[in-house]
């Protein structure tokens, strides 16, 4: 190489920079539909299979940019992030690029389980509730991290990649999971209190907006989220619910339900029932006559002991009425069977084989 052809190749530092500039980092994505968990009749070993809680909240994803800003999305799609205005600082809570992670948020009682009859208070007090009850984000997924989409990996990469990103703050945390022992892992989940378990295929992509058979849910107690179909006033100055689900894609009464205890949430369904009743009708199969009928927009989670032979529920309690839940999701299906990659009653000595069921997988930290 001539010595004219080393001089130009040499660097000079001294020199102006060019009027160039990098390009700007790759934009989130604006929104993504969350991927919806089969029921599943039962729990199961799966070697396969990671289990972890499914947590009690409001289902939502939270974008992070890159200046550490902050939005919150509902499975709706709509805009959750005036109503938890203390997870603004969550960017702050997180390791590395702009991300989106997927989880749900949550109200912890006392013990630090999450509460969803809490939740349901503060989603209707929103922002003002936030000293009151205040709201953590339990993280389950990242779907998009250092400008790029996740969706394709396997859960097992993603599961990896989201312990990396989230710290050991308490405003969010991504508690651990159980890989393959969902038997032992139910039986610690149900001695706690907690309502469901989370099982998902260690291979399997995220499916936005679907149904997976790969992501199960497995209740431990009997819940339904129904649609609010109608309230009606009772003699004496109660009010009752009359709950609904898609059955064959016809909206179907479940029954009727006492409504909600706290007088502001009774407000709060009150005022938004009066916008929902025109152009609405009864569902299929109710005989109320005296009900305000309400086009399909609100939810109520109840617990329940079962079915009656006409598929109502028996004897429903209602936990909380909600804003935040997409209503076509509130269907009557059959729970699905273990999978046939699964192990049911297999004798499994934890003394010999333990699990990590201590605080990390069952007890997320209070908000403080």
């Amino acid at each position: 190489m001539t010595d004219g052809r080393r001089a130009m190749r040499h660097r000079d530092d001294r020199a102006e920079p060019l009027p160039l500039q990098l390009p700007a980092p790759p934009p989130l994505p604006g929104r993504i539909a969350p991927e919806v968990a089969v029921p599943c009749s039962a729990p199961f070993d799966g070697e396969r299979w990671r289990f972890s809680i499914d947590w009690d909240g409001s289902r939502a994803l939270l974008f992070v940019g890159a200046g550490g800003d902050v939005h919150l999305q509902s499975e709706r799609l709509a805009d959750l992030t005036p109503r938890f205005p203390e997870l603004l600082g969550a960017g702050a809570a997180l390791r590395g690029s702009p991300m989106v992670l997927d989880g749900v948020v949550a109200v912890l009682d006392p013990r630090g389980r999450p509460d969803l009859e809490s939740l349901g208070l503060r989603l209707v007090l929103g922002g003002d509730g936030a000293d009151q009850l205040p709201a953590v984000f339990l993280a389950a997924d990242v779907l998009h991290v250092a400008g790029a989409s996740t969706l394709s990996w396997p859960l097992d990469r993603r599961l990896a990649t989201l312990s990396e990103c989230v710290g050991e703050g308490a405003m969010v945390q991504a508690p651990d999971h159980v890989e393959g022992r969902g038997l032992a892992f139910a039986d610690a989940a149900a001695e706690r209190g907690l309502t469901a378990l989370l099982a998902r295929r260690g291979d399997a992509p995220y499916r936005p907006g679907m149904a997976s058979p790969d992501r199960l849910h497995v209740a431990l107690r009997q819940r339904a989220v129904c649609v609010v179909a109608g309230i009606e006033e009772l003699p004496d100055e109660r009010w009752e619910i009359v709950l609904a689900e898609y059955v064959a894609g016809t909206l179907t009464c479940s029954g009727t339900v006492a409504g909600p205890r706290h007088d502001a949430v009774h407000r709060w369904l009150l005022a938004g029932a009066s916008g929902l009743g025109a152009h609405a009708s009864a569902p299929a199969g109710s005989d109320d006559v005296r009900a305000r009928w309400l086009r399909p927009a609100l939810a109520a989670t109840v617990a329940h002991h079962g079915r009656l032979p006409n598929g109502r529920l028996r004897d429903p309690t209602l936990i909380a009425v909600r804003d935040d839940v997409d209503v076509a999701w509130c269907v009557r299906r059959e729970a699905v069977p273990p999978p046939d990659d699964s192990v049911r009653g297999r004798f499994a000595p934890t003394v010999l084989m333990p699990l990590p069921l201590g605080d990390a997988a069952l007890s997320p930290r209070p908000a403080r």
